[in-house]
């Protein structure tokens, strides 16, 4: 149960950026009669707004019932947030992050490696580059994007993402549960363009995001250390350089620095 869900902030200010997070404060108290954790969304939605130049913005809500054992899972944050009506009252904090946001440059090449509802910021993201085209024309920036999910079906924004032009955004999709089809992960379609890959990294203009599951985080190194070898660069060296530059970045990073 996937949801777009925009809340309005009204009169008072909340100014975010593309690749910030907002906190969410679920109303009531867990079963030891403690309020409930604050939980951490990425904002979907670029600086001026869902609905331009209004005070709104946009969160990737996605609710599951069980795991992939089938044991039940309990979000209270995104059923909270799922069966919300319209006009009702949230409690907010933040917003949060200092690193994982988009380059202020138009000429930034931006590589978006994501899955799920991991594609929230880089919706923000694209969509903030979509807008900025729209207004002043093209320049020398570019966008490129990895993202991957069980099936087609469960790809969330697939519909508008498959009307933006080529010219925009450069789009590799992986499935990894679609019927009568090899397996496919985004780490599967990075060594697929593994060329296209190497010479961003060399790019002092070229910015990576990771977004995502966790364990997907893992893969997606291993395919950069590959691409890295198969192309005379050593991984394990590039990795630090890419991160002291701000050229490569993790959302988990952002919620390790929250916890």
């Amino acid at each position: 149960d996937i949801r777009h869900i925009v809340l309005d902030f009204g009169t008072t200010p909340f100014p975010v950026l593309e690749g910030q997070s907002i906190g969410i404060l679920p109303p009531g108290s867990d079963a030891s009669g403690r309020p409930h954790h604050v939980r951490l969304y990425s904002v979907a939605s670029p600086r001026d707004g869902e609905r331009p130049s209004y005070n709104n913005l946009a969160l990737t809500i996605k609710r599951i019932t069980e795991d992939e054992r089938g044991r039940p899972v309990h979000g209270v944050a995104s059923n909270y947030l799922c069966d919300l009506a319209k006009g009702a009252e949230v409690k907010v904090t933040g917003p949060y992050g200092t690193t994982f946001v988009m380059p202020n440059e138009p000429e930034a090449r931006i590589v978006m490696i994501c899955t799920g509802t991991g594609s929230a910021p880089f919706r923000a993201m694209t969509e903030r580059r979509r807008r900025q085209v729209r207004r002043h024309g093209g320049g020398a920036g570019s966008l490129h994007l990895f993202f991957g999910a069980r099936r087609a079906s469960e790809l969330p924004y697939f519909g508008p993402l498959m009307k933006l032009p080529a010219t925009l955004i450069d789009v590799e999709l992986a499935f990894s549960r679609e019927a009568n089809k090899p397996k496919e992960y985004v780490q599967d379609r990075l060594r697929a363009r593994a060329a296209e890959v190497a010479a961003l990294l060399k790019d002092e203009h070229a910015y990576v995001y990771i977004c995502g599951h966790k364990r997907m985080e893992t893969g997606v190194h291993l395919a950069l250390a590959d691409i890295c070898k198969q192309h005379g660069m050593t991984w394990e060296q590039l990795l630090p350089e890419l991160r002291n530059a701000g050229r490569l970045h993790s959302a988990a990073d952002v919620l390790r620095d929250f916890e």
